[in-house]
């Protein structure tokens, strides 16, 4: 029962910390082509730290607060024609859900 107020305060605090702090997607997840917008969400994309960084922080005992630092940007899901999905983050909501859409080599999202 003890689990019971800290599960509370930690929904409490989710839900009034505004959009979610995610990390930046891995360039290696990225592949072009052509796809629908699935979803556009707002989040904080943290930047991303060296491993020597997070060691230090690990060694001291604790670790900077993610959302530090973390920029506000717009997550965008691209279902492939393939069924697979794409994770692009970009700085304007440019895009809605059903949108036609083309996922550059460099990242970027473009209307089809």
């Amino acid at each position: 029962m003890r689990l019971a107020p800290l599960a509370l305060a930690l929904l409490a605090a989710h839900a009034f910390a505004g959009e979610p702090v995610v990390g930046p997607v891995p360039s290696g997840q990225m592949q072009p082509g052509y796809g629908v917008v699935e979803s556009v969400a707002e989040v904080r994309v943290a930047p991303e730290r060296s491993p020597e960084a997070r060691e230090r922080s690990a060694a001291a005992g604790g670790s900077a607060p993610a959302a530090q630092g973390a920029k506000p940007m717009y997550r965008v899901t691209v279902r492939m024609p393939d069924g697979r999905l794409q994770v692009r983050d970009i700085d304007k909501p440019e895009f809605r859900a059903g949108d036609h859409v083309l996922l550059t080599n460099a990242g970027d999202i473009v209307p089809d």
